[in-house]
Protein backbone atom coordinates (compact mmCIF):
# COMPACT_ATOMS: atom_id res chain seq x y z
CA UNK A 1 0.00 0.00 0.00
CA UNK A 2 1.33 3.49 -0.89
CA UNK A 3 2.27 5.90 1.87
CA UNK A 4 2.55 9.16 -0.09
CA UNK A 5 2.15 11.58 2.77
CA UNK A 6 5.01 10.04 4.77
CA UNK A 7 7.51 9.42 1.97
CA UNK A 8 6.77 12.45 -0.16
CA UNK A 9 6.79 14.71 2.89
CA UNK A 10 10.19 13.39 3.89
CA UNK A 11 11.59 14.01 0.42
CA UNK A 12 10.39 17.62 0.45
CA UNK A 13 11.72 18.11 3.98
CA UNK A 14 15.06 16.71 2.89
CA UNK A 15 15.22 19.21 0.04
CA UNK A 16 14.91 22.10 2.46
CA UNK A 17 17.39 20.43 4.77
CA UNK A 18 19.86 20.17 1.90
CA UNK A 19 19.59 23.90 1.28
CA UNK A 20 20.35 24.53 4.92
CA UNK A 21 23.46 22.36 4.64
CA UNK A 22 24.70 24.35 1.66
CA UNK A 23 24.33 27.63 3.53
CA UNK A 24 25.92 26.32 6.70
CA UNK A 25 29.51 27.10 7.64
CA UNK A 26 31.95 25.46 5.28
CA UNK A 27 33.62 22.31 6.51
CA UNK A 28 36.21 20.12 4.87
CA UNK A 29 34.16 17.01 5.48
CA UNK A 30 30.42 16.55 5.88
CA UNK A 31 28.86 13.39 7.13
CA UNK A 32 25.58 12.40 5.52
CA UNK A 33 22.54 12.59 7.79
CA UNK A 34 20.89 9.33 8.74
CA UNK A 35 17.76 10.35 6.84
CA UNK A 36 19.64 9.99 3.57
CA UNK A 37 19.49 6.20 3.87
CA UNK A 38 15.73 6.45 4.12
CA UNK A 39 15.74 8.56 0.96
CA UNK A 40 17.82 5.98 -0.88
CA UNK A 41 15.01 3.50 -0.39
CA UNK A 42 12.61 5.98 -1.99
CA UNK A 43 14.44 5.60 -5.30
CA UNK A 44 12.71 2.21 -5.46
CA UNK A 45 9.26 3.59 -4.65
CA UNK A 46 6.31 2.53 -6.79
CA UNK A 47 5.37 6.21 -7.07
CA UNK A 48 7.23 7.84 -9.97
CA UNK A 49 6.83 11.30 -8.46
CA UNK A 50 8.55 10.14 -5.30
CA UNK A 51 11.40 8.66 -7.32
CA UNK A 52 11.82 11.89 -9.30
CA UNK A 53 11.76 14.11 -6.23
CA UNK A 54 14.16 11.82 -4.39
CA UNK A 55 16.71 11.81 -7.22
CA UNK A 56 16.54 15.60 -7.38
CA UNK A 57 16.91 15.90 -3.60
CA UNK A 58 19.89 13.57 -3.44
CA UNK A 59 21.65 15.73 -6.01
CA UNK A 60 21.03 18.84 -3.95
CA UNK A 61 22.32 17.11 -0.83
CA UNK A 62 25.49 16.12 -2.65
CA UNK A 63 26.67 13.11 -0.64
CA UNK A 64 28.53 10.38 -2.53
CA UNK A 65 26.88 7.69 -0.40
CA UNK A 66 24.00 8.11 -2.84
CA UNK A 67 26.11 7.25 -5.89
CA UNK A 68 25.30 3.50 -6.15
CA UNK A 69 21.56 4.06 -5.80
CA UNK A 70 21.60 6.86 -8.36
CA UNK A 71 23.60 4.70 -10.76
CA UNK A 72 20.87 2.06 -10.45
CA UNK A 73 18.29 4.77 -11.15
CA UNK A 74 19.89 5.38 -14.55
CA UNK A 75 17.93 2.29 -15.62
CA UNK A 76 14.63 3.41 -14.09
CA UNK A 77 11.54 2.79 -16.24
CA UNK A 78 10.84 6.53 -16.24
CA UNK A 79 13.13 8.68 -18.45
CA UNK A 80 12.75 11.69 -16.16
CA UNK A 81 14.02 9.68 -13.20
CA UNK A 82 16.96 8.65 -15.38
CA UNK A 83 17.87 12.22 -16.30
CA UNK A 84 17.41 13.47 -12.73
CA UNK A 85 19.68 10.67 -11.53
CA UNK A 86 22.29 11.68 -14.11
CA UNK A 87 22.01 15.31 -13.07
CA UNK A 88 22.39 14.32 -9.41
CA UNK A 89 25.50 12.29 -10.18
CA UNK A 90 26.99 15.32 -11.89
CA UNK A 91 26.31 17.48 -8.85
CA UNK A 92 27.79 14.90 -6.49
CA UNK A 93 30.90 14.55 -8.65
CA UNK A 94 31.81 11.01 -7.63
CA UNK A 95 34.25 9.43 -10.16
CA UNK A 96 32.63 6.04 -9.52
CA UNK A 97 29.73 7.25 -11.66
CA UNK A 98 31.81 7.84 -14.79
CA UNK A 99 31.87 4.30 -16.16
CA UNK A 100 28.13 3.67 -15.58
CA UNK A 101 27.28 7.00 -17.22
CA UNK A 102 29.47 6.16 -20.21
CA UNK A 103 27.85 2.73 -20.47
CA UNK A 104 24.36 4.25 -20.41
CA UNK A 105 25.14 7.00 -22.95
CA UNK A 106 24.76 5.06 -26.24
CA UNK A 107 21.35 3.66 -25.26
CA UNK A 108 19.84 6.70 -23.55
CA UNK A 109 16.92 8.70 -24.89
CA UNK A 110 17.80 12.15 -26.24
CA UNK A 111 16.77 14.05 -23.11
CA UNK A 112 18.61 11.65 -20.82
CA UNK A 113 21.67 11.72 -23.06
CA UNK A 114 21.92 15.48 -22.65
CA UNK A 115 22.00 15.21 -18.86
CA UNK A 116 24.54 12.38 -18.98
CA UNK A 117 26.90 14.50 -21.08
CA UNK A 118 26.54 17.41 -18.68
CA UNK A 119 27.15 15.14 -15.70
CA UNK A 120 30.27 13.64 -17.27
CA UNK A 121 31.68 17.11 -17.72
CA UNK A 122 30.88 18.20 -14.18
CA UNK A 123 32.47 15.12 -12.61
CA UNK A 124 35.69 16.23 -14.29
CA UNK A 125 37.26 12.87 -15.06
CA UNK A 126 39.22 12.73 -18.33
CA UNK A 127 37.82 9.26 -19.06
CA UNK A 128 34.82 11.19 -20.40
CA UNK A 129 36.79 13.22 -22.94
CA UNK A 130 36.50 10.80 -25.85
CA UNK A 131 32.76 10.28 -25.42
CA UNK A 132 32.10 14.02 -25.14
CA UNK A 133 34.14 14.77 -28.25
CA UNK A 134 32.39 12.01 -30.19
CA UNK A 135 28.98 13.34 -29.18
CA UNK A 136 29.92 16.86 -30.22
CA UNK A 137 31.16 15.64 -33.57
CA UNK A 138 28.69 12.89 -34.46
CA UNK A 139 25.35 13.31 -32.70
CA UNK A 140 22.58 14.16 -35.19
CA UNK A 141 20.45 16.01 -32.61
CA UNK A 142 21.62 19.59 -32.10
CA UNK A 143 20.57 19.70 -28.44
CA UNK A 144 22.80 16.73 -27.70
CA UNK A 145 25.77 18.32 -29.49
CA UNK A 146 25.19 21.48 -27.45
CA UNK A 147 25.19 19.47 -24.23
CA UNK A 148 28.45 17.82 -25.29
CA UNK A 149 30.01 21.24 -25.86
CA UNK A 150 28.83 22.33 -22.43
CA UNK A 151 30.24 19.15 -20.90
CA UNK A 152 33.62 19.74 -22.52
CA UNK A 153 33.73 23.20 -21.01
CA UNK A 154 32.99 21.78 -17.59
CA UNK A 155 35.56 19.01 -18.06
CA UNK A 156 38.29 21.59 -18.69
CA UNK A 157 40.59 19.38 -20.76
CA UNK A 158 42.80 21.18 -23.26
CA UNK A 159 42.30 18.26 -25.66
CA UNK A 160 38.77 19.55 -26.26
CA UNK A 161 39.96 22.75 -27.93
CA UNK A 162 40.09 21.51 -31.53
CA UNK A 163 36.66 19.83 -31.49
CA UNK A 164 35.18 22.95 -29.92
CA UNK A 165 36.80 25.13 -32.58
CA UNK A 166 35.12 22.98 -35.21
CA UNK A 167 31.80 23.34 -33.36
CA UNK A 168 31.95 27.12 -33.85
CA UNK A 169 30.96 26.33 -37.45
CA UNK A 170 28.01 24.15 -36.44
CA UNK A 171 24.77 24.92 -38.28
CA UNK A 172 22.88 25.19 -34.99
CA UNK A 173 23.19 28.43 -32.99
CA UNK A 174 22.83 26.68 -29.64
CA UNK A 175 25.81 24.46 -30.40
CA UNK A 176 27.86 27.50 -31.46
CA UNK A 177 26.86 29.34 -28.30
CA UNK A 178 27.82 26.45 -26.01
CA UNK A 179 31.11 26.06 -27.88
CA UNK A 180 31.84 29.75 -27.22
CA UNK A 181 31.18 29.22 -23.53
CA UNK A 182 33.34 26.12 -23.37
CA UNK A 183 36.27 27.80 -25.12
CA UNK A 184 35.90 30.70 -22.69
CA UNK A 185 36.21 28.31 -19.75
CA UNK A 186 39.25 26.70 -21.36
CA UNK A 187 40.85 30.14 -21.95
CA UNK A 188 41.59 28.85 -25.45
CA UNK A 189 43.79 31.45 -27.14
CA UNK A 190 43.67 29.35 -30.31
CA UNK A 191 40.00 30.29 -30.63
CA UNK A 192 40.50 34.06 -30.76
CA UNK A 193 40.35 34.47 -34.56
CA UNK A 194 37.19 32.38 -34.95
CA UNK A 195 35.55 34.01 -31.96
CA UNK A 196 36.20 37.44 -33.44
CA UNK A 197 34.50 36.35 -36.63
CA UNK A 198 31.47 35.12 -34.72
CA UNK A 199 31.37 38.24 -32.55
CA UNK A 200 31.26 40.43 -35.65
CA UNK A 201 29.12 38.49 -38.08
CA UNK A 202 27.23 35.52 -36.64
CA UNK A 203 23.57 35.68 -37.65
CA UNK A 204 22.44 34.98 -34.08
CA UNK A 205 22.62 37.78 -31.50
CA UNK A 206 23.16 35.42 -28.55
CA UNK A 207 26.09 33.78 -30.32
CA UNK A 208 27.60 37.19 -31.05
CA UNK A 209 27.30 38.10 -27.38
CA UNK A 210 28.70 34.72 -26.30
CA UNK A 211 31.69 35.14 -28.60
CA UNK A 212 32.36 38.65 -27.29
CA UNK A 213 32.21 37.43 -23.69
CA UNK A 214 34.61 34.60 -24.51
CA UNK A 215 37.03 37.04 -26.15
CA UNK A 216 36.93 39.36 -23.14
CA UNK A 217 37.90 36.56 -20.76
CA UNK A 218 40.48 34.93 -23.04
CA UNK A 219 42.24 38.17 -23.92
CA UNK A 220 41.88 39.67 -20.48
Amino acid sequence: MKRPSTYYGLAIAAMFFASAIAIAAEAEERKPPQDIYYLLDLLKSQDVTERRDTARTLGVMGFDVATPALVDALDDSDPKVQLLAAEALGKIGDPRAVDPLLAKLPYAETGVKRFILGALGKIGDNRALEALVAALRDEPVAEVRASAAYGLGELGEAGATEPLLAALDDENEWVRLEACGALRKLKATAAVAKLRRLAESDENEQVRRGAKKALEEIEG
